[in-house]
C-alpha cells in the first residue's frame, strides 16, 4: 500500500510540473545575446543562427531533449541538463567496483603478511616432528604486485572515475552556462 501511495504521490507532482510549463515562448542564448521567439511567427536570421548553433533546440525552434520554464518562457536544456540517471548509475558501479577491488586487496595484504611475516618459524624453535605451517595461497596471490597493487591501482582509478563520472553532468551544466 506504501509504494503504491508513494508512486500515486510522484506521478502527481510529475504531471503538476509538467502541467505548469506551457511554453508559448522559447529563449534562446548565443554568447551575450538573448532572443525571446514563438513558433507560430517567423523568426530573425540572428534567431535561426542561434537556434541552429545550439544542440538543445530543434531546427523548427521547440527543445529537443527538456525545457526550464520561466512562466510561459521556456529554455531549452542540453541533454546532460535532462539526463542524470545514467551518470549516477555509472558512477555507483564505478565506486561498487573500486570498494570490491579495495576488498580484494585488504584480503590479499593480509594473506600475503600472514604468510611472510606472521608465520615465519624457524626450524629449531617447532616442537619435535612438527612441520612449519603453510598458508595455501593460488599462484597469483604470492607475487605481491599482482595480489595488493594491481587491485589498489584499479580502485583508485576506479573511484577516481566514479567521483568525475558523479559530477560530469553539474561541470558541463556549469562549462555551457545553464543554470
Amino acid at each position: 500500500m506504501k509504494t503504491f501511495l508513494w508512486t500515486t504521490i510522484t506521478l502527481t507532482e510529475i504531471l503538476s510540473a509538467a502541467a505548469q510549463c506551457r511554453c508559448s515562448r522559447y529563449l534562446c542564448r548565443s554568447g551575450e545575446n538573448e532572443y525571446s521567439y514563438t513558433i507560430e511567427e517567423m523568426p530573425s536570421q540572428e534567431i535561426i543562427q542561434c537556434i541552429l548553433s545550439n544542440k538543445a533546440y530543434n531546427p523548427r525552434g521547440d527543445c529537443r531533449y527538456c525545457s526550464s520554464c520561466d512562466g510561459s518562457l521556456c529554455t531549452c536544456q542540453n541533454s546532460a541538463a535532462c539526463e542524470s540517471f545514467l551518470p549516477r548509475a555509472a558512477a555507483v558501479v564505478c565506486f561498487a567496483l573500486g570498494l570490491l577491488l579495495l576488498v580484494i586487496t585488504v584480503r590479499s595484504t593480509w594473506k600475503w603478511a600472514k604468510r611472510t611475516v606472521l608465520v615465519r618459524v624457524r626450524p629449531d624453535e617447532l616442537p619435535e616432528n612438527q612441520v612449519r605451517p603453510e598458508i595455501p595461497m593460488k599462484v597469483w596471490e604470492r607475487n605481491p604486485r599482482v595480489s595488493i597493487l594491481l587491485p589498489c591501482v584499479g580502485a583508485v582509478l576506479f573511484l577516481i572515475v566514479g567521483v568525475v563520472v558523479w559530477v560530469s553532468p553539474d561541470l558541463i551544466n556549469q562549462s555551457q552556462g545553464s543554470p
